[in-house]
């Protein structure tokens, strides 16, 4: 039998779940014999195995952002421009309260795989049910939070009276998808723990094809058979991307009440809710939660201070649309390094719950390896055809001049050669590390590593660089290169000195 069968017959194949061997992912095969570029082959077998159907399904659902970028560039230039900008600002707030909701992933991977990994399959099962129940109650809270917070806060992130009302009305409109944010990421934590990847895959690619149909028509308007809808533009986009996120979630709960997962798993068996574990699985997210918000003031920060530049230079949005190109053109990039480091975690909280620590080390250090080599292939091409990539989001008008599109494609192009070129291998290393020490239960280190590092070097180097000295927005990702070459060493330390291989969760 193959690895590959295994992994299948180990997840699928037990009558009696609650006492057998929970992945092949957590044999240690021995000491290094050979490597290929610093890669062992079996370990790289086993975290592709793993890792391929994460990667397409956090690029599926991080699509569905990008979409909302693409439709909204081709709309008239006055609308594309402060709409793109207007977009990042809208993101930057979603991932701040969304994404404080999505760290119970965190906590919920990170148990329920090693739960798994020591053969308790229902005890795995009892971690879902408790995310689930700390998921809705936490989603109320904050989409009160948010919905009361968004003009205030949209006017620290933008300058521009226009990227403040487009991203007013965007925002509100994706804060109604927070509940199924937090709920699928729960799901698909689980699921990612016990090793089955291609559930949340497949849906994510259903999402997608959802939200592409639904945008194209809510964004550009349609009439048929005498019924029209008229164009909603920004607001559109928005609306198409919440409606697939809960069609997303109907299937992920479709799935999970299978015969076969209620009955080894047992996720609603009501006996299950257990405080003791509903604690401790938001402890262990708290933090990573509060190291997302860290990172979204961050970059809301570094998003103001490119605004304020747009305000030096005279001009209305091209800093900021430019900036939002980059990052969403990055995001497609780091999605694909998260991707991979949430496949670690998985193997570092297995390996940890089946006592060989020492493999879930070796597991951290390849995956970084695979990382740095796969994005700087990537990078690699984009570094020498930039233009197209950036036309991809702001295409040129047919039918007359398009000087501001042309304008932030023109501003786009260094800075997206430097983020491509030196800051992407740096920063895929430092997030598969961080997800490592996650999977490990260090998420409070991460917490205050990410604190330090985006207030005590991102915005003020941003700063000095974008504004003071006058670099524009070339400086403030330079700052951005300084930030994650110190959070690689941050985390690298942490990784290497091996205290986490003892973490009791």
């Amino acid at each position: 039998m193959n690895e590959s069968s295994m992994v299948t017959s180990s997840h699928l194949s037990s009558k009696h779940p609650e006492t057998d061997i929970g992945s092949i992912y957590t044999q240690d095969p021995g000491p290094r014999r050979f490597k290929i570029l610093g890669l062992e082959p079996l370990l790289l077998r086993r975290i592709l195995h793993l890792g391929w159907p994460v990667v397409i399904g956090m690029l599926s659902q991080t699509a569905i952002n990008t979409v909302d970028l693409l439709f909204i560039g081709r709309l008239p230039e006055e609308i594309a421009v402060p709409g793109t900008a207007a977009v990042l600002s809208s993101i930057i707030l979603l991932w701040a309260f969304g994404g404080f909701l999505s760290s119970i992933s965190v906590g919920t991977q990170a148990i329920s795989a090693r739960r798994f990994s020591e053969g308790n399959w229902l005890a795995a099962g009892r971690v879902l049910t408790n995310a689930i129940a700390v998921s809705i109650i936490a989603a109320v809270f904050v989409m009160a939070l948010a919905e009361f917070l968004v003009e205030p806060l949209m006017a620290l992130l933008s300058p521009s009276t226009a990227v403040q009302r487009l991203g007013t009305s965007y925002s509100r409109i994706r804060f109604g998808g927070l509940l199924s944010m937090a709920l699928m990421a729960s799901y698909k934590s689980f699921y990612d723990g016990v090793g089955r990847v291609r559930i949340h895959m497949t849906i994510a690619i259903l999402m997608n094809i959802v939200n592409i149909t639904l945008c194209y028509f809510l964004v550009f308007g349609f009439s048929v058979f005498g019924f029209t809808l008229k164009p909603m533009h920004v607001e559109g986009a928005a609306l198409g991307a919440v409606l697939s996120s809960y069609f997303g979630l109907l299937l992920m709960v479709i799935w999970s009440l299978r015969k076969e997962d209620r009955l080894n798993f047992g996720v609603y068996r009501l006996k299950h809710l257990n405080l003791k574990v509903a604690f401790a699985v938001a402890k262990l997210s708290f933090w990573s939660g509060l190291a997302t918000v860290i990172l979204m003031a961050g970059v809301g920060l570094f998003n103001h201070i490119v605004g304020l530049i747009d305000q030096l230079e005279g001009v209305d949005a091209i800093n900021s649309s430019a900036a939002s190109i980059i990052i969403h053109v990055m995001m497609l990039v780091f999605m694909s390094c998260l991707a991979f480091g949430t496949s670690t975690a998985t193997l570092v909280s297995q390996s940890i719950g089946a006592k060989v620590p020492n493999l879930a080390e070796r597991y951290g250090w390849q995956s970084v390896l695979l990382a740095v080599y796969s994005v700087s292939f990537l990078g690699f091409f984009a570094f020498l055809f930039p233009e197209p990539i950036l036309r991809i989001f702001m295409p040129k008008e047919v039918t007359h001049v398009s000087a501001l599109k042309d304008a932030v494609v023109a501003l786009a192009i260094p800075s997206l050669k430097l983020t491509i070129g030196l800051l992407a291998p740096l920063a895929a290393a430092a997030m598969v590390l961080t997800q490592a020490l996650y999977g490990a239960g260090k998420t409070r280190y991460v917490m205050v590593v990410e604190f330090l590092l985006h207030f005590g070097c991102l915005v003020p180097l941003a700063w000095i660089l974008g504004v003071v000295c006058r670099f524009g927005l070339f400086g403030c990702w330079l700052a951005a290169v300084v930030y994650v070459a110190l959070l690689l060493l941050a985390t690298g330390i942490k990784f290497w000195r091996g205290q986490w291989k003892e973490t009791i969760i």
